[in-house]
């Protein structure tokens, strides 16, 4: 994939700007972003990415479009600057570098499990651990699920929660469905108001995934960070009975109030609950410390 520009602004600013939120040396992220449209080095980036039919932008594109060429950007990128496909995926959307497409939860999804499919969660036989199939247990027979461990008992990880079945209520499909990403693991369940009076947003695990002030943009928390603060209101409150998908409307409702439309850290722990041990625990908490950077865990 060679892209080209009708000059180098747009890339010059990008790098700036990816610059700057790495911590990295301009030149090194010069270099990153010459490579991942498609150049040898930056010089040939200037000398050549004129030197042909210009690329579309980003709004330009159609969803399948949008969704390969931000998957191929952000591991590229991802290798060349040693820095992990999240960081990249969240601060590649401001950077602008190939358009101004608006940044949408539903795209941004998109992008994170075709990054996945090419690397952490690739495509597996049936049986093998991500392995996509359905569930065929009372109350739960259609339920789509990512496999942890078949066996007796099989793990599975449903939209819901994580799953304990026999191995005869787990169906693997001719076609297998699609991958997904638990909405648990993105979606708002409730917020914490803390004494300065803003509120951290945490999911259906009571695990930090945004902080929210007045006049500024969401800013993204890790979910193993403690928070003093108890003072807690739950998007559920007055549903009454339980209603998963009543819940989902108002969640969903509160993602668009508040712009909440990029991923937060908590997702990236999808490919953690899929590989490792089912036995650490049943909740998705279980598995945070698991999220932590190495330096962290040791200290912990």
């Amino acid at each position: 994939m060679r892209l080209h520009f009708p000059n180098t602004t747009r890339a010059k600013k990008a790098a700036k700007r990816l610059s700057g939120a790495f911590g990295v040396p301009l030149g090194r992220v010069h270099q990153a972003l010459a490579q991942a449209c498609g150049y040898r080095d930056w010089f040939q980036f200037e000398h050549q990415a004129a030197d042909g039919p210009l690329c579309a932008l980003d709004q330009q594109l159609t969803l399948e479009e949008f969704v390969e060429r931000q998957t191929h950007l952000i591991r590229s990128l991802s290798q060349s600057l040693n820095l992990p496909d999240s960081d990249i995926h969240f601060h590649l959307p401001s950077a602008r570098l190939t358009g101004d497409r608006p940044t949408r939860l539903e795209e941004q999804i998109a992008i994170k499990l075709a990054c996945w499919r090419s690397s952490s969660l690739p495509l597996v036989a049936s049986r093998e651990t991500g392995a996509i199939g359905t569930l065929k247990s009372p109350g739960r027979n259609g339920e789509i699920v990512i496999l942890r461990r078949f066996g007796s008992p099989t793990y599975a990880i449903s939209d819901r929660a994580l799953s304990m079945v026999g191995n005869f209520e787990y169906v693997s499909p001719r076609k297998p469905p699609p991958l997904f990403l638990p909405t648990r693991l993105y979606l708002p369940y409730g917020y914490w108001v803390e004494a300065d009076g803003a509120r951290v947003v945490f999911s259906r695990d009571y695990l930090a995934i945004w902080r929210l002030r007045d006049g500024q943009p969401p800013e993204r928390l890790n979910p193993w960070d403690s928070l003093e603060t108890d003072d807690r209101h739950l998007l559920s409150d007055g549903l009454g009975t339980w209603n998963f998908d009543r819940l989902q409307v108002l969640q969903h409702a509160f993602v668009d109030e508040h712009l909440l439309q990029q991923l937060p850290v908590l997702a990236d722990l999808l490919p953690i609950l899929v590989h490792s041990d089912p036995d650490i625990g049943p909740h998705p908490s279980d598995y945070i410390n698991l999220m932590r950077p190495q330096a962290q865990r040791q200290a912990a």
